[in-house]
Parts: C-alpha cells; structure tokens; sequence
C-alpha cells in the first residue's frame, strides 16, 4: 500500500490482511511503501509477478491521478485492475483551529484580505485528489494559497494542528472526527450532496455556491492487481477479496475507524467503476488546471 503507518488506510488494510490470507492461505504481510504520491508504491505491484502474490491497497491517487499529474510516472490507469473496494468516503475541508475562518464562504474572504504571510495548505502528495480538489476550490473561488505536498497524511496532520499550515482536504473518517471533536482542527465544509451527521454544523461545498461545477467528489479505497493478470487468477482473486469485504470481521474494523464497505460488484461491475472513475478524475485534473511535474 502507498500510505504510511498509522494512517485510516493503513487500518483498511490490515483490517482486511487477515481475512485475505484465509482466503489465500498463507500468512499476509502489509506493506507500506511511501512517495511519489503513491507511484513508487504502484509502480512496486506492476514490476512484481503477476501470480497473486502481490496485491494493492490503493486509491485513486496512486493509480489515475499520479499518472496525469508527474512526468516521471509511466504507467497507466488502465494498467491496473480493481477486484472490490474497501471504503468509499465524501471529503471534509479541515482547518487548523486559531484560522479566522468557520466556513469555506470565510476562508475565501480571509485569503482576499491578505495577511502576514499567504495562507497554506498540505496535501498527500502532489497529484493526489486531495491536491486536485483543493485546486479546484482555489480555482473556483478566485484565491490562492501555497501548497505543502507531504509523504502521508499523518506528518502532515501534525503540522496543520502545529500551526504550519493552515487548511487541508481530506476523507470524513472517525481518527479526523474524534481530532475535530477533541478541538485540534475544525472542519469548514464537506463536499456530500447533504449535510453529515459526523460534522452536523458543516455547510455543504454547495451551500458556499463558491465552488461550482465540483460536484460531489469523494475517496474510494480498493483492492487492485496489476490489469495484465490473467483473467482466471484476476477471477479468483476477485472472489477471495469479495468473501473477506464481505465478512463481519472486517466489516466492524472498517467501521470502528469510520468507514463502510460498500456493496459488493461483480469483477465486470468493478472493471466499471474504475473506468468510469478514471474518465471523471481526468476531467478534473484538466479542470483543476494542474501541470504536470
């Protein structure tokens, strides 16, 4: 997997670790490999054999977004193949808690005013949907702010709650709910079609009608393999994967860091979502304006 240790997605994959090594039978190690934004750990899968032995924790910053946005990565979101997801979750803007600003409507005038130094805000990585959301809030609302691209989310949630940077984008999960609970950060707006009941006093991304033609974006996390597999161990894959998102073992774990397992698809149903998501998250890199690195 691309993230580091201690991370929501990290606890998605070993949550699911156990259940998939029944399924294989062997022991499963989880691996956490960092950089790149999440290429470094894609590129890993692809060069290794394709005989199962290696499967991806992954989302779409690693496997669309790096792509589009950094030179140096060759591969292609068509290179890979999701089998199942593990979490889908809408996106909060969090904040530091001493920012002048309780809503996306005052963050915008608090940049329009200027100040001391330009506001900031970390993402997980340049390229990530993190990074490209936020642009697009940026872009949508006319104003400007430094971007402080970090390795994982962890380091950079020290930094937001230290002060260093003032704002950042990220998935709606209980470890940011219990920070926001506990007056570490607060959250400005959340990009659900509705208000959620994690963060009740939150406006929509749509109530601020500053960021039009967002949509509603959100973070999926996945179990994907490298697309050149052959179809019948892809298949049975699939069907291992399928039966471990589908026991109550890693349902409650999934849940206990305040996620949700999502229905499950069919390997033609998943080949789908990733194509369709592929096309979207494109669209939104060219929206966002970001250029390659």
């Amino acid at each position: 997997m691309a993230q580091p240790a201690g991370g929501v997605t990290d606890a998605f994959a070993r949550a699911l670790a156990p259940a998939l090594g029944r399924g294989l039978g062997r022991v499963p190690v989880v691996e956490n490999v960092t950089g790149a934004s999440g290429s470094i750990a894609a590129n890993r899968l692809l060069a290794a054999a394709h005989d199962g032995s290696t499967l991806f924790i992954g989302s779409p910053s690693e496997t669309v977004l790096a792509p589009l946005t950094l030179r140096a990565v060759r591969y292609r979101p068509s290179d890979f193949r999701l089998l199942g997801l593990v979490n889908d979750s809408p996106l909060a803007l969090y904040a530091r808690t001493g920012l002048q600003a309780d809503n996306l409507d005052a963050l915008v005038a608090l940049a329009r005013q200027g100040g001391e130094r330009p506001l900031s805000y970390g993402s997980t990585g340049q390229g990530s949907l993190f990074h490209l959301v936020t642009e697009m809030l940026l872009s949508s609302a006319g104003i400007q702010a430094t971007h402080v691209p970090y390795r994982g989310g962890m380091p950079m949630l020290a930094d937001l709650r230290s002060g260093a940077i003032d704002f950042t984008v990220l998935p709606v999960d209980a470890l940011l709910g219990s920070l926001v609970a506990e007056g570490r950060m607060k959250v400005l707006g959340v990009s659900s079609a509705q208000r959620l009941g994690r963060f009740p006093a939150a406006p929509t991304f749509d109530e601020s009608g500053l960021a039009p033609g967002l949509g509603h974006p959100s973070i999926w996390v996945g179990v994907l393999v490298p697309a050149a597999m052959d179809q019948g161990l892809s298949a049975r894959l699939h069907q291992v994967v399928v039966q471990a998102l589908g026991s109550a073992e890693v349902g409650h774990a999934v849940q206990a860091v305040g996620g949700r397992v999502p229905p499950r698809l069919s390997l033609p149903q998943a080949e789908r979502f990733y194509a369709a998501d592929a096309v979207k998250l494109q669209a939104l890199a060219q929206a966002a304006r970001v250029k390659p690195l």
